[in-house]
């Protein structure tokens, strides 16, 4: 009987995700760095509404170490899954016994696992909901309400990726909160692992991009995953970039996109594999998230 390896890369990385997760739950955080290879890369809310950037194996360490004291994880509850062959993501419903209010509390997250190692995982990416958001209801004829927010979350993602590529940073900074959180992979540094963008504030976001669009000068960006709440956008992306003017490269990443209650993106948090040349398939755009007929704009078209 012949190997079948067409899977094996996605569940490799469940191996290094899931290994990662169970080595938290009734071990006081002992042997959980077994399972975080070299230069890994964790930015996540340590404390409800702070949210927090570490680099490099001796500060996750310390983060763990230090962690102990303020909850424990009880439970998690994986609402959704993707694997890839170098990230898992998740929607989750944890459960933690946190220390100070002696009691436990449950949440609801999203994260992704960067699992580009053998050794296991390089980041952790995550974000907690904390707002709801109104249900629509049925009109007085019955009928299914539509996905409003969801729409419109989607409008504003492709925005936002229209906006980066083409370099048009007031329009970014019109799709952020002020107090947006940006912490993706560093393009513009060069480092063995990596380095991710601690930007806080659209303001630090905006000096950022500027200098990232003059030298990463992107062509165009294709979505290869997307899943749209009410509340976040997750989005594996392919970005075609020519550095420095000189011959095209791609830039594979994946990043969640957290939102406020207005609708403004509150978090830019992600990774990316490191830059190569594109694959053969990735110099036209793909992965498109509004279909219409020839001319015809999506917001001109009736529905209903």
């Amino acid at each position: 009987m012949s190997i079948n390896h067409s899977v094996e890369p996605q569940l490799a990385s469940l191996v290094k995700s899931e290994r990662h997760m169970r080595s938290e739950y009734g071990t006081k955080m002992v042997g959980v760095m077994d399972t975080v290879a070299p230069h890994p890369h964790f930015v996540m809310p340590l404390q409800p509404g702070k949210v927090a950037i570490l680099s490099g194996w001796d500060t996750i360490d310390e983060m763990y170490k230090g962690s102990v004291s303020n909850a424990e994880p009880k439970a998690s509850r994986v609402l959704s899954q993707l694997a890839t062959d170098w990230f898992v993501f998740i929607e989750n419903v944890p459960t933690r016994f946190w220390v100070a209010a002696n009691k436990p509390i449950t949440a609801q997250t999203v994260t992704m696992f960067v699992t580009d190692d053998e050794s296991g995982i390089t980041g952790e990416y995550a974000w907690e909901r904390h707002y709801i958001t109104p249900q629509p209801a049925s009109d007085s004829a019955g009928a299914l309400p539509l996905p409003d927010r969801q729409l419109a979350n989607l409008e504003n993602h492709e925005a936002l990726l229209e906006a980066l590529c083409a370099g048009d940073i007031a329009k970014v900074m019109g799709l952020i909160t002020p107090e947006c959180v940006w912490a993706q992979r560093d393009y513009l540094a060069d480092t063995e692992g990596g380095e991710v963008t601690e930007l806080r504030g659209a303001e630090a976001a905006a000096g950022y991009l500027t200098r990232w669009h003059a030298e990463m000068r992107p062509q165009h960006v294709s979505v290869v995953n997307r899943r749209v709440t009410d509340w976040f956008v997750f989005s594996e992306e392919v970005w075609i970039v020519q550095p420095g003017g000189g011959a095209a490269r791609q830039c594979r990443t994946a990043t969640i996109y957290p939102l406020a209650e207005d609708g403004r993106f509150e978090g830019v948090l992600g990774f990316g594999k490191d830059i190569e040349d594109p694959a053969p398939s990735a110099g036209q755009r793909l992965g498109r998230a509004f279909w219409s007929e020839p001319g015809v704009a999506i917001a001109d078209v009736a529905r209903s």
